[in-house]
C-alpha cells in the first residue's frame, strides 16, 4: 500500500558543506623503515635494466622492484649516483668518490678512488657526477675530479660550482659569474650570462631542443640557445617564487620542478599546463631533493625523507588518493552535468575536474546519510536505493519515499513506463508515477524473498531474482503487476545455492555470472545451461562475482577480486582480449562491485576506499619491456647459505652444488614499480634436456626445490605479459653433482669390485666344487665312521646288556644267596630249637624207660647235628657265593688248603659282613665259639695283629 511519511524539495549543495576532491594520480610511497636506510636521499638514477639506484645518507640504495639493498660507502653519506657506460655505478659524497661493480652473489662491491689521491687534496662533498666519452666527472664545491685510464685527475675553480651538465661532449657549469663552459682545464663565461649566476642560484641546468634550459629557485626559468639568455616565461612563475625549486628533471616536453615547500609542479613546456603534487595528493612531504623520470614515464623523488613514485602514465587514478574520505564506493552515476557518488556514508555530489590532481568541491546531500546501495536513472530522474529508503532526485530537488525501507534497487517494466519495480529485503513494491511524482502502489503479494539483484524479460510481465540464500528464481506476475502468479528455482547440483548471482542480459538472452561459471536460460527448456561461448571468451568456468555490459559494448567482469574487461572493437564487430589486464585486486566490494562508464575512454569503479577511474584511452600505450632477473640462490638447511646472485652484470657459467646440499631456495624479481599492475611469473625446471611444463601463473616470486637428484638443471621463469609484447624469460644453469657413491670414480670402484667379486665367485664355485668332492669322500668317511660308531655302539649297547645280564643274574644269585643263607640260618635254629626241646626231654625222662628214650633221643639229636653240618644246602650255598664272588671258595681253597669247611664258610660269612651272632648258628657254634674260630681263622690266613680280617676277605678275590 502506498505510504509517503515525508516528501521534501531542498536546494542541492546550499546548506551542505563542500569537501575539495579530484582525481589524484597513483603514488608508491616507499619510507625509511621500507628501504632501511637514511632519510634522505639526494639524487636517483635508473639503470638500464630499470633497477632504480639512489644516493642515500646511509649509501647506495638499490631497488630492483621487489627487494631494497643497501652499500654504504666506508660510513660516509652520499650526494650524487651515475650509472656509467663501462659496468660501473659511480658514487660520490662527503670527502669521497668511488664506484661499485657487481660480485658473484648478485651484490654490489665498492671501490674507492679518492683514496688515491694525495692527503692534503680536500675532495669536499661531491654534488654530481658527469660522464663525457672516456671520462667520469665528479663535481664538488669548487673542483672536478675526473677519472681517465683509471687514473684521478682535478681542475679547479675559484668559486662555489651551483650546478654542472655535459651537453654534446661540453662541460657547463653555473656559479656566480654566470654559465661557464670547460676550454682545456680552463672555465670560460658563456656571454650575457653574468645576471643569472649573480642573482639567483640555480635548481637546474637541462638540455631542452638544442637549448640550455636554466632553472632558478625563485625566478622562474631561462633558455640559452647558444648566443643569448632570454627568460622563458611559464605559469610555474608562481610557484617558483613561493617555493623554492630545488631540482628539476625533463622528459620530451614534460618539466618536472622539484621544490622545498611545495612538493611537484609538472610543467609542460609546449601547452603551459601545470599540475601540482603534493601531500594533499599522495607524497610524504614537500621537500624534494631530486628527480628522476624512468622509462616508463614515471616520476621517482628523492625526498628529505623517503623515495616516491608518481606514475603519471598509470591507466587508474583515485579519489582522494585512495584514502576513504566519503567512504567505501557502491555506485556512481553521472546526470545533469553533476556526478553522483553512493557510499556507505550517504550520496555525494561533485562537477568533476577535467585534469588529474585539479581539485573540485565535493558536496554531501543532506539526508542521505546512511548505507546507499544503487543508482539508477529513470524518466530523466535519478533514483537512489539505500537502506533507509528510496531518493528520488530531479534536477536541484530531492524526493523521499521512507517506506519501503533497506531497498536494494529497481527495476523498469517494458510495457509499462509509468511503473517501477523495487526490489527490498524482504519482498517486491511497486512504484508508479503520478503527475510528475513518484509513488508507492502496493507491496507485491506472493514473494518475501530477498531481491538483491533483478532483472525484467523484455516486454514481459517475467522477473529475476537472485540472492544468495534462495538462489535464482524467476517469478511470473499478474497483469495488474500487484501479485505474483509462479515461482520457480532454477539452482541444481551444478549450480547450487550459497553465492550471489549478478543477473544480465547478453544478446538479448537472460544471463547469470555466478561463482560457479557462466549460464544463460534456454527458454525452449525452461532450464539454465551452461554458458560455454560467453565462458571461452572470459575466464572458462570461473568463480564470477560480477558482470556488467557497458554502453560501448565492453564485457566488464570481476574475476577472483580482480576487474577485468573483454574489449569490444566496433569495426571489426570483435572483442578483445588484452592479457594480464586487471585493475583493483584485492581493492573492490565482493559482490557489490560497480562500473560506470563515465565518458567514452573513462570509466569509474567503486572501491572498498572511495572510487577508481580507469582510463580507457591508455590501453594503447606501449609500456618499456620489463626487466626479469633471477636475484638469489640459496642453499636450505639447518642455515640457508647464499651461493649465487645476479645483479645488472652477472656469470652465466652453470654453478655446482655438491649433493649434499641438494635443496635450494631460488627468488626472482621484475622491475615493476607500479603495484596497480599486477605481475604473474611461471617457472620452469628441465634437467637433462627435458623440459617439463609450465607451472600457473602466480604471484609468487620465490621457488623452493628439495631433494633434487644429481644432474644438469635449468631454472626458467618467464612473465605473463601482452599479447603486443615480447616475452619476458630468463633462466639460471646449475648442476647437481652426484653422491660421492654414485660419482665415476665410485663406478670404477664398483667395476672392479664387480670383477673381483666375479672372479672371487669362480674361485669360491672352483674350490666349491673341490670342496664338495672332499666333502662327499669325507661324507663317505663319515658315513662309515658312523656306521662304525653305530656298530660300536650296538656292541657297547650288547655288551651293556650282557653287563646289565650278569648283574641282573648276580642281583638273583646273591638274592637266592640271601635267601639260601636265611633258610639255612632258619632251618638251623629251628633245629637247635628242636634240640633243646629234646635235651629238655630227656632230662626229664623217668628211669623206668630211661634207656629206651634215651637212646631214641640221642639218635634224633645224632640225625640233627648231622643235619645241621651236612645240609645238602651248604654245597648250594657255595656254589651260589662262587658264582657271585667270582670263584670264592676255589680261589681260597687253592690259597689256603689247609682250611677246613667251617673256616671256608666263616670266610664267606665274614665277606658277606654278618654278625658273630648272626654266624653262630649258621656254624651251629656258640658265640665265644665264633670268637675263637676267627682268631684261628686269621692265624691261618697269615693276618697280622691290627689287621682287619674283614677287609682282608673283602679284597680278596678281587
Amino acid at each position: 500500500m502506498k505510504q509517503k511519511l515525508s516528501c521534501f524539495y531542498i536546494l542541492l549543495f546550499f546548506i551542505s558543506i563542500p569537501v575539495s576532491a579530484g582525481w589524484q594520480r597513483p603514488v608508491s610511497n616507499y619510507t625509511r623503515h621500507t628501504y632501511k636506510a637514511g632519510n634522505q636521499n639526494w639524487n636517483i638514477q635508473q639503470h638500464d635494466n630499470g633497477w632504480i639506484y639512489a644516493a642515500n645518507n646511509k649509501g647506495l640504495l638499490e631497488f630492483d622492484g621487489v627487494e631494497w639493498n643497501i652499500y654504504p660507502i666506508h660510513n660516509a653519506k652520499t650526494r650524487a649516483v651515475k650509472v656509467g657506460y663501462d659496468g660501473r655505478i659511480y658514487i660520490g659524497g662527503m670527502e669521497q668518490f668511488g664506484y661499485f661493480t657487481p660480485n658473484r652473489l648478485g651484490g654490489l662491491e665498492y671501490t674507492c678512488l679518492s683514496d688515491s689521491l694525495s692527503p692534503n687534496v680536500n675532495v669536499g662533498v661531491i654534488w654530481n657526477i658527469l660522464l663525457d666519452r672516456d671520462r667520469v666527472y665528479f663535481q664538488s664545491d669548487r673542483h672536478f675530479f675526473y677519472i681517465e685510464k683509471d687514473v684521478v685527475n682535478r681542475i679547479d675553480y675559484s668559486s662555489e660550482i651551483y650546478t654542472s651538465l655535459i651537453v654534446q661532449n661540453k662541460l657547463y657549469i653555473v656559479s656566480a659569474e654566470g654559465l661557464l663552459v670547460l676550454n682545456g682545464t680552463e672555465f670560460r663565461r658563456v656571454s650575457d650570462s653574468s645576471t643569472i649566476g649573480a642573482t639567483v642560484k640555480i635548481g637546474g641546468l637541462l638540455p631542452y631542443q638544442d637549448s640550455l634550459l636554466v632553472v632558478t629557485r625563485d625566478n622562474g626559468l631561462f633558455i640559452h640557445d647558444g648566443t643569448s639568455f632570454t627568460k622563458y616565461p611559464t605559469v610555474a612563475e608562481e610557484f617558483c617564487r613561493k617555493n623554492r625549486i630545488f631540482c628539476a628533471a625533463l622528459q620530451d616536453s614534460l618539466l618536472a620542478l622539484g621544490s622545498i615547500q611545495g612538493g611537484v609542479c609538472l610543467l609542460n613546456l609546449k601547452t603551459n599546463e601545470m599540475e601540482v603534487i603534493s601531500t594533499e595528493n599522495g607524497l610524504q612531504n614537500k621537500t624534494v631533493l631530486s628527480m628522476m623520470f624512468d622509462k616508463a614515464g614515471s616520476l621517482w623523488l628523492g625526498l628529505d625523507n623517503g623515495i616516491d613514485c608518481i606514475h603519471l602514465n598509470a591507466r587508474l587514478a583515485s579519489l582522494y588518493g585512495g584514502k576513504p574520505v566519503i567512504g567505501s564506493g557502491y555506485a556512481s552515476c553521472s546526470y545533469r552535468d553533476k556526478f553522483y557518488f553512493a557510499t556507505n556514508q550517504g550520496l555525494y555530489c561533485s562537477t568533476l575536474p577535467e585534469q588529474l590532481s585539479q581539485r573540485n568541491p565535493i558536496n554531501f546531500v543532506p539526508g542521505t546519510g546512511g548505507q546507499m546501495w544503487s543508482l539508477h536513472q529513470y524518466d530523466d530522474k535519478l533514483f537512489c536505493c539505500s537502506d533507509n529508503g528510496i531518493f528520488i532526485i530531479d534536477g536541484d530537488r530531492m524526493e523521499y519515499l521512507n517506506n519501503p525501507k533497506g531497498v536494494w534497487g529497481v527495476v523498469p517494466v517494458d510495457a509499462r513506463k509509468d511503473v517501477l519495480i523495487a526490489g527490498t529485503y524482504s519482498g517486491l513494491y511497486l512504484l508508479t508515477k503520478k503527475g510528475a511524482d513518484w509513488t508507492v502502489e502496493s507491496y507485491i503479494e506472493g514473494f518475501s524473498r530477498s531481491c538483491k539483484d533483478m532483472l525484467m524479460e523484455n516486454s514481459t510481465h517475467i522477473l529475476w531474482i537472485g540472492n544468495k540464500e534462495n538462489g535464482v528464481s524467476r517469478l511470473t506476475l499478474t497483469d495488474d503487476l500487484r501479485k505474483v502468479e509462479k515461482i520457480k528455482d532454477y539452482n541444481s547440483i551444478n549450480f547450487p545455492r550459497g553465492y550471489d548471482a549478478c543477473l544480465l542480459r547478453v544478446k538479448d538472452e537472460v544471463t547469470i555470472a555466478s561463482h560457479y561459471g557462466l549460464w544463460h536460460y534456454d527458454q525452449s527448456r525452461d532450464c539454465l545451461e551452461a554458458c560455454t561461448w560467453l565462458e571461452q571468451l572470459l575466464e572458462g568456468k570461473a568463480a564470477y562475482t560480477y558482470m556488467k555490459i557497458d554502453s560501448l559494448q565492453n564485457i566488464w567482469y570481476v574475476v577472483d577480486g580482480a576487474l577485468k574487461v573483454l574489449h569490444y572493437d566496433a569495426v571489426k564487430r570483435e572483442y578483445r582480449r588484452v592479457n594480464n589486464e586487471l585493475f583493483l585486486k584485492g581493492a573492490l566490494i565482493e559482490n557489490f562491485e560497480d562500473v560506470h562508464l563515465y565518458k567514452a575512454n573513462q570509466a569509474i569503479v567503486g572501491t572498498e576506499e572511495g572510487f577508481s577511474l580507469i582510463k580507457m584511452d591508455s590501453l594503447q600505450t606501449q609500456r618499456p619491456p620489463l626487466t626479469l632477473q633471477i636475484r638469489k640462490v640459496y642453499l636450505t638447511g639447518l642455515r640457508d647459505s647464499l651461493i649465487y646472485g645476479r645483479s645488472y652484470l652477472y656469470d652465466t657459467a652453470p654453478i655446482v652444488i655438491p649433493y649434499s646440499q641438494n635443496s635450494m631456495r631460488i627468488k626472482y624479481s621484475v622491475n615493476n614499480y607500479n603495484k596497480a599492475q599486477t605481475v604473474l611469473y611461471s617457472y620452469q625446471l628441465s634437467v637433462g634436456g627435458e623440459k617439463e611444463a609450465w607451472s600457473e601463473y602466480s604471484e609468487n616470486n620465490v621457488k623452493e626445490f628439495t631433494g633434487l637428484h644429481e644432474g644438469k638443471y635449468v631454472f626458467s621463469v618467464k612473465l605473463l605479459t601482452d599479447g603486443d609484447q615480447e616475452p619476458v624469460e630468463t633462466s639460471f644453469a646449475f648442476e647437481i653433482l652426484p653422491p660421492w657413491y654414485r660419482t665415476w670414480w665410485s663406478y670404477l670402484v664398483y667395476s672392479v669390485v664387480v670383477v673381483l667379486l666375479f672372479y672371487y665367485m669362480y674361485y669360491r664355485i672352483s674350490e666349491g666344487r673341490k670342496r664338495l668332492l672332499m666333502q662327499k669322500e669325507l661324507e663317505l668317511y663319515r658315513q662309515e665312521q658312523k656306521f662304525q660308531k653305530e656298530s660300536d655302539l650296538k656292541d657297547k649297547k650288547i655288551d651293556i646288556l650282557k653287563e646289565e645280564n650278569l648283574q641282573s643274574e648276580l642281583r638273583h644269585k646273591s638274592e637266592e644267596l640271601i635267601r639260601t643263607t636265611l633258610n639255612i640260618v632258619r632251618k638251623n635254629e629251628i633245629l637247635l630249637d628242636i634240640k633243646k626241646e629234646v635235651l629238655g626231654i630227656s632230662h626229664s625222662i623217668s628211669e623206668e624207660n630211661l634207656v629206651s628214650l634215651r637212646r631214641k633221643t640221642l639218635r634224633l639229636l645224632g640225625q640233627i647235628d648231622t643235619n645241621i653240618e651236612h645240609d645238602d644246602d651248604l654245597q648250594a650255598f657255595q656254589s651260589t657265593f662262587d658264582s657271585v664272588h667270582h670263584d670264592f671258595f676255589k680261589k681260597l681253597e687253592e690259597t689256603f688248603p689247609e682250611l677246613n669247611n667251617k673256616e671256608k664258610l666263616l670266610c664267606a660269612y665274614i665277606k658277606m659282613n654278618l654278625l658273630s651272632k648272626e654266624i653262630a648258628p649258621l656254624l651251629n657254634i656258640s658265640l665265644r665259639g665264633v670268637e675263637i674260630s676267627r682268631y684261628r681263622l686269621r692265624k691261618k690266613l697269615g693276618i697280622e695283629e691290627g689287621g682287619n680280617l674283614a677287609e682282608f676277605l673283602q679284597k680278596f678275590s678281587k
